[in-house]
C-alpha cells in the first residue's frame, strides 16, 4: 500500500469509527481549489449555523485537516478543511446526507465563496469522490465542475421516494398475511372443536 492510499486508509478509519460503519462505506468528496485562510471555513460555518440551523462540532482523527462533525438533526457528514479545497467525508449510500447536508454544504460553500471572493466564478478546478473497496484498494472519481455534480442529487431524491413506496407496499403486504394467517387458523381451532364434541358423544 502506497503512502498516499495509507493516508487515506487512516482518514476512512477514523470517519468509520466516528460514524460507527466499515471503512469501505466511506465517501470523500473533495472540492479541489484554492483556499487563502481557514478563517474562510470558520466564517463559513458559522453562516451555514446561523441561516441553516446547522449544528458542528471539532471532530478528532487523521483528517489530514481539522475536521468537523456537521449535523442537521437527522444526517451526519464531516467536513474537512484544506488549503487545497473543501473535502466532506460521508456515508455511501446514505440518502438522508446525499439530499440534504452534502448538497446544502456544496451549495453554500459555492455561494459563500461567490461573495467573498473577487472573481465571480469559483476557481473549482475539480472535484473528486474517493473510496477504498473492501481490499482497501483506493478508486477515485473526476468530475469537472459541481453543476455535474448536483445533477444527481434529484436522482438521490427519487430514490429515496421509491424506497418509502416500497416500504409501504411491504407493509400492506405484511399486513395482509397476518389477516389471511388468522383466518386460517380459526376454522382449524372450530374443526378441532368439533372433532372433540363428536368424541365425547360417542
Amino acid at each position: 500500500m502506497d503512502y498516499r492510499t495509507e493516508g487515506f486508509r487512516k482518514k476512512f478509519t477514523d470517519a468509520a469509527r466516528q460514524f460507527k460503519v466499515k471503512t469501505h462505506q466511506i465517501v470523500s468528496l473533495k472540492v479541489r481549489e484554492n483556499v487563502n485562510s481557514y478563517a474562510e471555513y470558520h466564517e463559513f460555518l458559522h453562516t451555514l449555523e446561523h441561516n441553516a440551523g446547522i449544528r458542528f462540532s471539532p471532530v478528532n482523527g487523521d483528517f489530514q485537516g481539522k475536521g468537523y462533525l456537521i449535523s442537521d438533526g437527522s444526517s451526519q457528514v464531516i467536513m474537512v478543511e484544506h488549503e487545497t479545497g473543501l473535502e466532506i467525508l460521508y456515508i455511501a449510500g446514505s440518502i438522508a446526507s446525499l439530499v440534504s447536508l452534502v448538497p446544502l454544504v456544496l451549495q453554500g460553500w459555492r455561494a459563500f465563496r461567490g461573495r467573498s471572493s473577487r472573481r465571480h466564478d469559483m476557481d473549482v478546478r475539480d472535484v473528486e469522490i474517493r473510496r477504498l473497496d473492501e481490499k482497501g484498494n483506493l478508486s477515485e472519481d473526476h468530475i469537472r465542475d459541481m453543476t455535474t455534480f448536483s445533477s444527481v442529487l434529484p436522482m438521490a431524491q427519487m430514490i429515496e421516494k421509491d424506497l418509502h413506496q416500497i416500504m409501504d407496499q411491504i407493509q400492506v403486504l405484511t399486513d395482509r398475511v397476518e389477516v389471511l394467517e388468522k383466518k386460517k387458523e380459526a376454522p382449524t381451532k372450530k374443526h378441532k372443536s368439533r372433532a372433540g364434541k363428536k368424541k365425547r358423544a360417542k
